[in-house]
């Protein structure tokens, strides 16, 4: 056990988290959902969707029966629906191919949709303590402070290296400990930003404090220019408030998710409902109703929102091809993306106002 091994481990008895959820049973399966949604989310917001996500899939054969459209309206404010999608896609092949067991092999976990070598080590640690190596941000971020690598141009190593790094860490007894302890030292004490360097057990051996670089190691990627994007959504009810809604594709950020239709730049409201085959009488337009800008990605969208609000039926106005109408209050069953809800409940409170 190297010398930062061990005082990882010691900082660990009286710091590291042993309260989460996920900690309790440590079931294959409990452990793989809080490490899917532990991929580029806080801590804080998966406690709070983790208890909701097992209390609706029990087990992975409950996740398996479901519905794609029952998996996404569970998943929705966790952000990243992929993550979903490849988690669905993976309990189907664990009942099919494996009977229901997960493999317990880092090779075999890394051959499941949306598994990589880092989750895949952090699961086989977690429950079954063997010897796994893992590499989050975290960790990285760690790893590279104390050994002094991946910052300035003159300290960059491979991701090969870096991989040997964390693995001649890695104890073969309490794995389980220390991959725990390493990822929460670097989300409480080596964090981004004001690292508690002054309270750090590793300071006498980390070359970034040492040679007073703290916060030139690690160096961050470029972020995309930022690119400014108006859309022009369309939320359209019925005389009772049921929604029209269309399903995306199987690409992108919000794949097979559902939304509100959106109008093509150019085209005027009344002639977008007619494309629809939905009939221009009958209906109160609210046009050009601007929302808070909001980030995906390197992106800035804009929303310049239409509200189409009928005083009939759903049922005489008839469903779009490749749409559906549902009733507001049914909303929080679908797969519906955090922004498509709130565009919805804003358009309906218009409607109500005006």
């Amino acid at each position: 056990m190297t010398w930062f091994t061990t005082q990882i481990l010691r900082w660990s008895k009286e710091h590291s988290r042993t309260d989460l959820p996920w900690q309790k049973h440590r079931s294959p399966y409990q452990v793989w959902v809080s490490e899917i949604m532990l991929q580029q989310t806080q801590v804080a917001t998966v406690i709070n969707h983790f208890d909701r996500f097992i209390e609706q899939f029990s087990d992975v054969f409950a996740l398996q029966r479901a519905s794609q459209e029952e998996v996404l309206a569970t998943w929705h404010g966790l952000g990243y629906y992929r993550r979903a999608l490849n988690m669905y896609r993976t309990a189907d092949v664990i009942v099919r191919e494996y009977s229901g067991k997960f493999p317990k092999t880092v090779s075999e976990l890394c051959s499941l949709p949306g598994i990589g070598r880092s989750t895949a080590g952090s699961i086989v640690a977690a429950v079954w303590n063997e010897p796994a190596t893992i590499l989050d941000a975290n960790v990285r971020r760690v790893l590279s402070r104390f050994h002094g690598v991946n910052g300035p141009d003159a300290t960059k190593i491979s991701e090969r290296e870096m991989w040997k790094l964390a693995e001649s860490h890695t104890p073969q007894k309490r794995a389980r400990d220390y991959n725990q302890a390493v990822m929460d030292f670097g989300a409480l004490w080596c964090k981004v930003s004001n690292p508690k360097c002054n309270e750090c057990p590793l300071i006498s051996n980390c070359v970034a404090y040492q040679t007073d670089q703290v916060s030139d190691f690690p160096t961050t990627k470029k972020s995309a220019p930022l690119q400014r994007k108006t859309i022009r959504p369309c939320v359209v009810f019925d005389q009772d408030f049921n929604c029209l809604l269309r399903q995306r594709e199987s690409t992108g950020t919000y794949a097979f998710m559902w939304d509100t239709p959106e109008v093509a730049d150019l085209v005027q409201p009344q002639n977008f409902l007619l494309q629809l085959s939905l009939p221009k009488s009958n209906v109160r337009l609210f046009e050009g109703v601007h929302t808070n800008a909001y980030r995906i990605s390197n992106q800035q969208v804009t929303e310049k929102l239409t509200v189409a609000k009928y005083n009939i039926s759903s049922k005489t106005l008839g469903t779009p091809l490749n749409t559906r109408w549902t009733a507001f209050r049914s909303l929080t069953r679908v797969g519906l993306p955090v922004r498509t809800m709130q565009r919805i409940k804003l358009a309906k409170s218009l409607v109500e106002t005006k």
